[in-house]
């Protein structure tokens, strides 16, 4: 987990020495001298969540949702479970703002309905032929131009986002998080496991999907970044995003559910 931390960031240490004077003295200042260090957790989980935005739930909103979720950690954090603060409020806070964005409904019912029908058709097409379809032989499997094709994933790219998101934030409030800190030996093994599967699954991508998955979410490019590297408009930056997620999504899906 990157977290953009700078040298002035409490340590452990130090955060439970503050915590525990807040809790003995109530002083608002005191809380808001610990969210103000905290500050850069809302900040990069709105990052690494700003593809859910897409003039829905701006990333101003999201950062605000997060500084007040990061206040309620505050009040709810529990020393006791030996889980550290930083992987606690992170957790809670990428929880709270795919919760914003998804109250909002802001995707359509047809918008769902096209994001299933496109995995559900390249799902099958890709066990006829044993190999990735091209978009070509999908829209002719599906019955349509390679110009709606590539409309409909147009349109339910966020809708991938939004449900990739969901589906490892289920994971971690289900115990089976991707990160290791505090689990127990039972969970780390089944964390190890879903951490192998995620990398078998990045591994098996078209190289330009591996490429911009990795420009994404671990070099926080935006697409209109990540287009000039490709070489291609913004909407395929997009849509390669869209259908790489969807890919990772039916993955883990598979794993975790048969």
């Amino acid at each position: 987990m990157n977290f953009h931390k700078t040298k002035d960031t409490y340590t452990e240490e130090q955060f439970l020495a503050k915590l525990r004077e807040y809790r003995k003295t109530g002083s608002n200042a005191l809380r808001n001298d610990i969210v103000m260090n905290f500050a850069y957790i809302p900040q990069t989980a709105a990052v690494q969540l700003r593809g859910l935005a897409s003039g829905y739930a701006q990333v101003d909103d999201m950062v605000n949702q997060g500084i007040i979720t990061l206040m309620d950690c505050i009040d709810h954090f529990d020393e006791e479970k030996g889980i550290s603060f930083e992987y606690y409020a992170f957790m809670r806070v990428r929880g709270a703002i795919i919760d914003l964005v998804r109250k909002q409904d802001w995707v359509p019912r047809r918008v769902r309905e096209q994001d299933k029908k496109i995995n559900q058709a390249r799902n099958e097409l890709s066990n006829i032929l044993m190999r990735e379809p091209s978009a070509n032989e999908l829209a002719d499997y599906m019955g349509v131009s390679a110009e709606k094709l590539s409309s409909m994933e147009a349109e339910v790219n966020s809708s991938a986002v939004l449900s990739f998101e969901e589906l490892i934030q289920n994971m971690s409030q289900m115990g089976t998080s991707l990160e290791a800190e505090g689990l127990s030996p039972e969970k780390q093994i089944l964390s190890d496991e879903l951490k192998t599967t995620l990398a078998k699954a990045i591994d098996e991508l078209g190289e330009r999907e591996r490429l911009v998955i990795s420009l994404y979410y671990y070099e926080n490019l935006t697409f209109a970044d990540i287009a000039e590297v490709l070489e291609v408009s913004v909407q395929r930056a997009s849509q390669i995003n869209a259908r790489a997620v969807g890919k990772l999504k039916s993955a883990m899906e598979k794993y975790l559910y048969g």
